[in-house]
């Protein structure tokens, strides 16, 4: 690939005099050759790999310049993926939970800067008009639920929001005496990945062993991976998987995966801003 491996006596006629990097970094170090490599793919360059060889060491050779070439496109590739997934898992999580603290009649004692967030995205979930300054529906439920169940109670509750997707709130019974009139805590926070099968699990009425099957499943393991893992023969786990079949209502691996992506990970995705399409004359 072109101005993807670049050495430098090459780079400088063999005048690496020329060169401030050689000058001010690797000769007071001891080296005198260097070969870069530009980590790229079909998007663009992702990240450099420097090597340096040493005045007593040979020159970077055509040997090393080709295997440096067969690296471009396959680390590109593997930095794409890692830079791109990271930067998605840092967009999710952009947010950070909220935290509100309430009195015995649901008024905020406290709340954290990001509570406003949070609830702004509940109360359009709860059709709430966004001029409302009250708490959402759902955050009036959760603390409701723990003040009636006794001292040292905790609910849970999993709502779909219009920003964050699938979220979890947490409320919390407040020992007395506190310091302030706070008597629940309400913790907002977008759910997890394993919450989401939690959740399916629960719906479906799927027994523990169904669920481990529908995970490998969804993971992409064969019946013979299943059952060595899980420890069942082979018509076990096809027992299992037609079980999961009945009661998710699907007839094969590829529905199940799809109609699971589909009513559960798909809603919490945002929608592409695809342009709307002109269909053809005829």
């Amino acid at each position: 690939m072109p101005h993807t491996v670049l050495v430098l006596p090459r780079e400088t006629s063999g005048n690496l005099a020329l060169s401030p990097r050689y000058r001010d970094i690797m000769r007071p170090l001891g080296f005198r050759d260097e070969l870069r490599v530009l980590l790229r793919d079909r998007h663009g360059a992702w990240g450099a790999l420097v090597m340096r060889r040493a005045d007593d060491a040979p020159p970077f050779g055509s040997a090393e310049l080709a295997a440096a070439a067969s690296l471009v496109q396959p680390l590109g590739n593997a930095l794409r993926r890692l830079h791109l997934t990271r930067l998605a898992e840092a967009n999710a999580s952009e947010t950070a939970p909220g935290l509100v603290l309430l009195d015995a009649d649901h008024q905020v004692v406290h709340a954290t800067p990001t509570v406003a967030i949070w609830f702004n995205d509940l109360a359009h979930a709860d059709g709430v008009p966004s001029g409302d300054r009250g708490l959402p529906p759902a955050v009036y439920a959760v603390a409701a639920a723990v003040q009636a169940a006794g001292a040292a109670a905790s609910h849970t509750s999993w709502m779909h929001s219009r920003r964050h997707g699938r979220v979890r709130l947490h409320a919390w019974r407040l020992e007395e005496p506190t310091a302030a009139p706070a008597r629940t805590a309400v913790v907002v926070e977008r759910a997890g990945p394993a919450e989401h099968i939690a959740l399916i699990v629960a719906a479906y009425g799927l027994t523990p062993r169904e669920r481990d099957v529908m995970t490998l499943v969804l993971r992409g393991r064969s019946t013979a991976d299943i059952s060595r893992s899980a420890g069942l023969s082979p018509h076990t786990v096809q027992d299992h998987l037609k079980s999961v079949f009945d009661k998710t209502g699907v007839r094969s691996r590829r529905d199940l995966v799809a109609t699971l992506f589909a009513r559960h990970y798909l809603p919490d995705m945002s929608p592409p801003a695809f342009a709307p399409q002109r269909r053809p004359r005829d």
